[in-house]
């Protein structure tokens, strides 16, 4: 079986721990995709990591904060820390 990554854009929400902050930003997703055979579709494809993209003009507070985008026509959810501008694992 063989891979190959691919970079896609979905927009996201994030919502804070208190419901009072809410975002929709750009998420930049790495995309890893699993292959039997080369010339056929992939057979499974996983969220590898995702990052904020910059968002001129909107500055997101740091706090825990939930995570929600659709990928492959799944919601995806999780918790995430939001810390001077950059997302990390929660």
């Amino acid at each position: 079986m063989s891979s190959k990554t691919k970079i896609e854009y979905v927009m996201a929400e994030l919502i804070s721990e208190d419901g009072k902050r809410k975002y929709t930003p750009k998420l930049k997703l790495t995309v890893k995709l699993m292959y039997v055979n080369e010339k056929a579709e992939p057979v499974v494809r996983t969220v590898a990591e995702h990052k904020l993209t910059p968002m001129s003009g909107v500055v997101i507070e740091d706090g825990i904060y939930k995570l929600r985008y659709m990928f492959d026509g799944q919601q995806q959810e999780s918790r995430v820390r939001i810390q001077s501008g950059r997302m990390l694992a929660a």
